[in-house]
């Protein structure tokens, strides 16, 4: 079935209705494609004081680091979905930015869905969809660990991307 409008990460064979939809270039798809089709997952970005994963999903830098070379930042990144988002947030302190050393803290994107339903491989491309452009021209490393992963599904970060 070709995908004829936006959607999100969670739709049901994501990727083999790109991989349908789309005309590979030199063998792959181009992520900058793929973003025609499906939206970020990704709505925001906080951090909150303290170390939490509890219940969250591991995506980011942090996904990046335990399946690539890429070393993490400091913060670990988390996803919590917006659902839960002030459940998640009840007891936790937000604060701005934080240092880029600072350990002491849990970078969170928040979801328009909840991560823990997707497949790793849905769950790969759903990640590489939550990077903009913008920081892979200011990240080609975590560029080159999601091009890393996104390859054997068929996708690509074209090199003009970072």
């Amino acid at each position: 079935m070709m995908l004829t409008h936006v959607v999100m990460p969670n739709e049901p064979d994501i990727i083999k209705k790109l991989l349908i939809t789309l005309t590979p270039v030199s063998g792959y798809i181009e992520l900058s494609d793929v973003r025609g089709y499906v939206s970020s997952p990704k709505l925001a970005e906080i951090y909150v004081r303290g170390q939490y994963s509890d219940g969250l999903v591991a995506v980011g830098d942090t996904y990046l680091e335990a399946r690539t070379m890429l070393a993490d930042r400091a913060q670990r990144t988390y996803a919590a979905p917006i659902l839960r988002l002030d459940e998640f947030l009840a007891s936790k302190k937000v604060i701005d930015e934080p240092d880029f050393r600072d350990t002491d803290a849990t970078r969170i994107e928040v979801w328009s869905f909840d991560p823990a339903t997707l497949c790793h491989e849905a769950l790969t491309l759903a990640i590489a969809l939550s990077y903009t452009p913008r920081e892979f021209m200011e990240n080609e490393r975590a560029a080159g660990a999601v091009n890393e992963l996104i390859k054997p599904l068929g996708f690509i970060v074209p090199e003009r991307e970072y």
